[in-house]
């Protein structure tokens, strides 16, 4: 009975401690974070700003470290990838700068799902539809379209801001979403000011724009070396063989095909990137 008072009084002794509920914090936008990344690992003379649509946007650029300027290389990473991405774009952006190109790194558009015309589902399924079924509209011409124009833009903002010599060649290296929408770009305005195109991975997120654009390979005017992964998704795998096809019926001789083979994050993957790469530009 005495330690149950000594512990009673012990605990009226307690400081009372009030629970305050603290205000939620809105998570901090990624473009945001993307670009303290960019001023904190990079040095103010490797970035770029161009001027698109009136609005100011950041290029990443590394000068040729060669004995001979080559030319410049313009990188378009894949959708939704930062520019400080470790997958080949990032590799190839110093890789090229060791070879004699001056590279500029693009980044890609930011993707707002929002935007699109989602269909009232609750009135078949009588639930709300959840966040993921948006990714799924990715998959709208429209989006497609809206994509390529602000990636047309922004190519062309870059371009009008390059100084080249005329024996300097620019060329592109493009990933995934982009590479698929560059190959579009570059089919259908034959003027664009490009020497050659690199395409890695290069698809489209809707069923008849990607089964189009082994056509669309075979209609770009530059030399094309077309890269993929042996472990790439079914929209790259699966129209691989028609691009040899198309390439074949059009008579789109520069057109070359080269496969990787393994996961594009595995040792000496990169190397092998850049000896294909390399191989392909020493016959231009």
């Amino acid at each position: 009975m005495p330690y149950l008072i000594s512990f009673m009084l012990f605990v009226l002794c307690l400081p009372t401690f009030s629970i305050a509920t603290s205000e939620h914090v809105m998570p901090v936008e990624q473009q945001i974070w993307l670009e303290q990344d960019i001023k904190h690992y990079l040095d103010e003379s490797e970035i770029v700003s161009i001027t698109v649509n009136e609005k100011p946007l950041s290029v990443i650029f590394q000068t040729y470290m060669n004995a001979e300027k080559k030319g410049i290389a313009v990188i378009l990473p894949d959708v939704g990838h930062p520019l400080l991405s470790t997958n080949g774009s990032q590799f190839l952006r110093q890789a090229l700068s060791d070879d004699g190109y001056d590279t500029y790194v693009l980044p890609s558009t930011k993707i707002l799902y929002e935007s699109l015309e989602i269909p009232d589902l609750t009135a078949q399924q009588e639930q709300k539809p959840s966040p993921f079924a948006q990714a799924v509209f990715f998959q709208s011409e429209s989006m497609l379209n809206e994509y390529k124009n602000e990636l047309a833009a922004r190519f062309q903002a870059l371009t009008q801001e390059l100084m080249m010599m005329p024996d300097e060649q620019l060329i592109v290296v493009a990933l995934g979403t982009s590479a698929g929408i560059m190959t579009e770009l570059i089919s259908e305005q034959p003027s664009l000011p490009v020497d050659a195109l690199i395409t890695i991975s290069a698809h489209l997120p809707h069923p008849k724009r990607n089964k189009d654009l082994a056509a669309s390979f075979s209609l770009v005017s530059p030399p094309l070396l077309d890269i993929f992964y042996s472990t790439d998704g079914p929209a790259v795998t699966q129209s691989i063989k028609n691009r040899m096809r198309w390439a074949k019926r059009n008579n789109k001789y520069d057109y070359r095909q080269r496969e990787l083979f393994g996961q594009s994050h595995e040792l000496r993957q990169h190397q092998r990137l850049r000896k294909e790469v390399n191989g392909f530009l020493s016959h231009l």
